[in-house]
């Protein structure tokens, strides 16, 4: 039986190994710093085959991908600056928590929350 195998679990992360993993920016990603302080975030929206199938038939041109645009707020916009590479996700908490009085408590659900959206669109990896 063939179609009805189950799927192998994918073996989370553990906490320290989730701190310890550095997020870097996606290279194909563009951004820029709006004059209301926060950035635009610009990326390519990829679509799942069936869906790029539909476009195809019914725009038999071939156009360019589908892109998105995203607004981050300040604090968005802060922890974004941040993804230089460098820092991990537990500096990341530190200098945030530091800068926004925020318990390191708080300040690691608020990131780890953000840096989860960001790789769901496929903005950020973590190295």
């Amino acid at each position: 039986m063939g179609l009805f195998r189950k799927k192998k679990p994918v073996p989370a992360f553990t906490r320290e190994q989730a701190l310890a993993c550095t997020p870097v920016r996606n290279n194909v990603v563009s951004w820029k710093r709006l004059d209301s302080g926060g950035i635009q975030v610009e990326y390519v929206l990829l679509l799942k085959p069936f869906f790029a199938s539909i476009l195809a038939r019914f725009n038999p041109a071939p156009a360019a991908l589908p892109t998105r645009k995203l607004q981050l707020d300040d604090f968005g916009s802060q922890v974004w600056e941040m993804l230089d590479g460098t820092r991990t996700t537990a500096d990341l908490i530190k200098e945030f928590a530091a800068s926004h009085a925020l318990s390191a408590q708080e300040a690691e659900q608020s990131i780890t929350l953000f840096l989860r959206e960001l790789g769901k669109r496929g903005l950020i990896g973590l190295r």
